[in-house]
């Protein structure tokens, strides 16, 4: 089974603002679920940006390399951030998350994906001997996405599974050596992500209520929760 990232994206005719960081792959699905969307797509391949298949989509185009050129792009941007595989391909993890943080509205929202360690054929090719994926990738377990993420600033974070198997037989293996395996993760190859840059309550506020009308309310919540200027 394989669910992709784009299917955690809830369709919307919204004039959203979208960046896609070297996920070609996903920008025809992208603009059949954001029509009116100002989508942003950046490639180290320029024979993918004069792509005939892509041509017709109107992406604003950045040719760079994400892992080592920064990117052109203000803070608060981008409403929505796709990065597959963005801590895992990434020569400094926590400085790549860092920056699609601070281009997210506070609104904002990054779907990204990680390869499993704790996958029962990633576990089968280590006790061999064997690194599964090529050494300019890093492997993780949820744990420490989960740190990676809190550490740059996320506010609300949700797992999916991506590819994972249907028999659960070769996974079993390890469980009965001992590995937990909470949620199939033995069995999960790739782990979705939805990383919200605010709880969804805060969030709410944020789409409600501009910035010079939240700072208001907090000053006035704060006198009233200190009894302040009643005498």
């Amino acid at each position: 089974m394989r669910t992709r990232l784009t299917e955690l994206l809830t369709p919307s005719p919204e004039q959203l603002t979208i960046l896609v960081v070297d996920g070609s792959a996903y920008l025809v699905s992208l603009r059949e679920k954001f029509p009116h969307a100002e989508i942003h797509a950046v490639t180290p391949y320029e024979e993918i940006a004069v792509h005939e298949e892509l041509a017709p989509l109107s992406i604003h185009w950045h040719l760079l390399d994400a892992r080592l050129d920064a990117l052109p792009f203000a803070e608060e941007t981008f409403d929505r951030i796709v990065a597959e595989f963005a801590a895992e391909t990434s020569y400094e993890p926590y400085d790549v998350l860092m920056v699609l943080n601070r281009a997210l509205k506070e609104t904002g929202t990054l779907y990204t994906s990680y390869t499993n360690v704790r996958y029962h054929a990633v576990l089968d090719a280590l006790k061999a001997g064997e690194y599964p994926v090529r050494g300019d990738r890093h492997l993780y377990a949820k744990p420490e996405i989960v740190r990676l993420l809190n550490d740059t600033l996320y506010k609300e974070i949700h797992f999916f599974p991506g590819e994972r198997d249907d028999d659960s037989a070769a996974a079993d293996v390890w469980e009965r050596a001992g590995f937990a395996n909470f949620s199939d993760d033995l069995s999960t190859r790739t782990w979705l992500i939805q990383a919200q840059r605010s709880t969804s309550a805060a969030m709410n506020l944020k789409m409600f209520f501009a910035p010079e009308t939240r700072r208001t309310l907090a000053r006035f919540l704060h006198r009233i929760e200190y009894d302040a200027g009643t005498a």
